[in-house]
């Protein structure tokens, strides 16, 4: 099976903030499991030389490469929808679309695309009845992974109690703080955070030295003056300058269904790579999480910052009864949550495989 993989190659378009999600993810998870069959399409760096380039670049390729299947990682409204027709129709190759963070970004992005594609793959654990209310039949749902190339334990020893490694956000800051102020020691890391960015080296050994790492998802819902200027007003994902912001009004309806949406909590990546780095994973409830893991025996699921902070403590004291979860954990994430994985049910599910 010949795949042409249509994501972008670096964090927000920027090379020095390093590879993509999807480059990391996806890609590479894609190559170990069809090493020879697959074509990246870096739609961000040819985006640099216009939209309408790269759309016409996106069509060339796909009718060079003749390949069976276009795998879509659609960020913004980078990717034309009149090309994704064109593909289907006159180059005859099935089109799919994986839709991360489809729990909030549904009724502002994911549905408009939906016409377009053959295939769905949808994150939101509600993914089939939205879809379905709009038309679409050929939604398929899962979780995220993890890369397994990637995320493995290192051989540190666990000399942090406790850590978090992700970008800042004012719910984050409300628990991180809790945790702090009961007297737990706690190494965090991430975009916001006063110790800054790390690099994925740096993160893995983290989270492997950590006897306790926390899968911060709280619902990223609040109100200010960033989500309210978002109701009016959308800024090019891969144009970060405030002169790219550009006036949305005629969006405010499904801008603010997602600023609503946002008060669900989301099984995160982070909770598949933590435990696939043999460490304790501790995470808020979010809904499918049960069915990905065997909670308090795989993963430890905490309801309020008082129930967090004394399962913190609770595990910090209990060495075997921690190890014994991050190992279950560990072998749940190998077994059942990697990307290659997920590929392979997909494919086959589309008979693709």
């Amino acid at each position: 099976m010949k795949i042409l993989y249509i994501a972008p190659k670096y964090h927000q378009g920027n090379p020095a903030l390093g590879p993509s999600f999807e480059y990391d993810n996806f890609y590479s998870s894609l190559l170990k499991t069809y090493p020879r069959e697959v074509e990246y399409f870096p739609f961000d760096q040819i985006l640099k030389k216009g939209k309408r380039f790269m759309n016409r670049e996106l069509l060339r390729t796909a009718a060079d490469l003749k390949p069976d299947l276009c795998f879509f990682s659609l960020v913004d409204d980078e990717i034309e929808k009149a090309v994704i027709e064109k593909i289907t129709k006159e180059l005859n190759i099935k089109p799919l679309a994986w839709f991360g963070d489809d729990e909030w970004r549904f009724y502002s992005h994911s549905r408009h695309y939906v016409p377009f594609f053959s295939y769905v793959v949808s994150t939101d654990p509600r993914a089939k009845e939205k879809y379905h209310q709009v038309g679409c039949q050929s939604i398929i749902r899962t979780s995220s992974a993890v890369n397994t190339n990637i995320y493995r334990p290192t051989l540190s020893n666990k000399d942090i109690d406790v850590s978090f490694i992700g970008s800042f956000n004012k719910e984050r800051e409300r628990i991180i703080s809790a945790v702090q102020n009961a007297g737990i020691n706690l190494v965090i890391r991430g975009v916001g955070w006063p110790a800054g960015r790390v690099s994925q080296e740096e993160m893995i050994d983290l989270i492997s030295r950590s006897k306790i790492g926390l899968s911060l998802n709280p619902p990223s819902f609040y109100t200010g003056l960033k989500p309210i200027a978002r109701l009016f007003f959308k800024r090019p994902h891969f144009n970060r300058s405030l002169l790219a912001i550009r006036p949305d009004f005629w969006n405010f309806l499904n801008n603010w269904r997602e600023w609503q949406q946002k008060k669900i909590p989301q099984l995160k990546a982070r909770t598949f790579e933590i435990a696939a780095c043999r460490t304790l994973t501790m995470t808020e409830y979010a809904t499918g999480l049960e069915h990905c893991y065997k909670l308090e025996e795989e993963i430890v699921t905490y309801k309020s910052q008082d129930d967090l902070i004394k399962k913190i403590k609770y595990y910090l004291n209990h060495l075997k009864e921690r190890e014994k979860i991050a190992q279950a954990g560990y072998k749940r994430t190998i077994q059942d949550h990697t990307y290659e994985k997920r590929f392979r049910d997909i494919f086959g599910w589309i008979g693709l495989s």
